[in-house]
């Protein structure tokens, strides 16, 4: 059983090891702490190639995973293409049976990097900056997790963003306290 333990962890690492796309976050090329925002914060998110790996899939999958805390959109109507392939686009997908499976809420946003019927269907390998200026909103405190899978639903990247109430709402609810008790 033991051995089986060890098998099954070496395993995962060489997954986690092989990820060859991750999230950007304000520039940031995948930020190694969580990120901190206010509730109605504006963050852009970009997606990477991380390495020369050349793969056979098209298809890749970013949202918001469906058990966070917090709450939050992503928006690309000002998202930028950059991949430099035969085909790329970037479009919302609305498809509960995926959404199910990845466990993020639905719609969610589909990434294509080639065009699966070109000959050959990879000509370059997904590095550099593939899609540019993805945001994402803070509409909700609490932890928010944004996830980027594979075609296969494996776990590329994620990132976990803190969504905190913005100072002066704070500010305003501690006054309101402050009012109710004094006025006991």
């Amino acid at each position: 059983m033991k051995k089986l333990l060890v098998v099954m962890l070496m395993l995962a690492m060489a997954v986690v090891a092989n990820a060859s796309m991750v999230i950007s976050v304000n520039g940031v090329n995948d930020p190694t702490d969580d990120i901190t925002i206010n509730t109605g914060q504006v963050v852009t998110l970009d997606i990477f190639g991380a390495d020369n790996t050349v793969d056979n899939l098209t298809y890749y999958y970013l949202g918001i995973d469906a058990g966070s805390a917090g709450s939050g959109s992503i928006d690309i109507s000002s998202a930028t293409v950059l991949y430099a392939g035969d085909k790329a686009w970037i479009e919302v997908v609305d498809d509960g049976d995926i959404a199910g499976v990845l466990n993020v809420q639905n719609p969610f946003v589909g990434l294509m990097i080639t065009d699966p019927n070109s000959n050959p269907p990879h000509p370059i390998a997904p590095n550099g900056k593939l899609f540019d200026g993805i945001k994402f909103t803070c509409t909700g405190a609490g932890d928010v997790t944004i996830n980027l899978f594979d075609g296969n639903g494996g776990l590329m990247d994620s990132q976990v963003i803190h969504q905190t109430p913005e100072p002066m709402t704070m500010a305003l609810l501690g006054l309101g306290g402050m009012y109710l008790r004094r006025r006991k």
